[in-house]
């Protein structure tokens, strides 16, 4: 079993604004993902080099530092399982932005996704979906993360809303 640190939508400058469960989680993690929005490319250098392995793809808020070293979306295997990650900022599909995401990753078992700062944690016909949430505290939202754990015989995923 592979346990993932999953962010998104940072928004910071730099590494040291992030929450700070946000910054111990990636200190101490194995893998971590970002789907997107760094904002600075500080913060892009701060994770390639705490963790042995990262993922990432750039958002619509990222300037061009971090787009020319990220792609837009990335697939990648982990323990036998097919995982997407990817920055949905081209605006909502009407039966659902989960739906259309299983259709553009039909193969995947695990779909990891920004943008849209809410929270997300579903199982959509035996691919599971997973939306940290915003990587930092605004106005009445609070930070949140997610942990991904994926195994040859099951994936999981838990969200963790973040307190100051």
């Amino acid at each position: 079993m592979t346990r993932i640190l999953v962010i998104s939508d940072t928004h910071v400058r730099e590494f040291r604004e992030l929450p700070e469960g946000i910054q111990q989680a990636a200190r101490e993690a194995e893998w971590v993902v970002h789907c997107g929005d760094f904002i600075s490319l500080g913060v892009l250098d701060e994770l390639r080099r705490l963790t042995p392995h990262f993922v990432g793809v750039f958002g619509n808020a990222d300037p061009s530092t971090v787009r020319q070293q990220l792609s837009h979306q990335v697939t990648f295997e982990l323990e036998g399982r097919k995982i997407a990650v990817i920055h949905p900022h081209w605006g909502g599909h009407p039966d659902g932005l989960e739906k259309e995401l299983a259709l553009r990753f039909p193969d995947a078992d695990v779909i990891l996704f920004g943008h849209t700062h809410e929270p997300c944690n579903l199982k959509l016909k035996g691919t599971l979906l997973l939306n940290p949430g915003q990587g930092y505290a605004s106005f009445m939202v609070p930070a949140s993360m997610a942990i991904l754990t994926v195994g040859r015989s099951e994936v999981s995923g838990e969200l963790l809303t973040l307190t100051a």
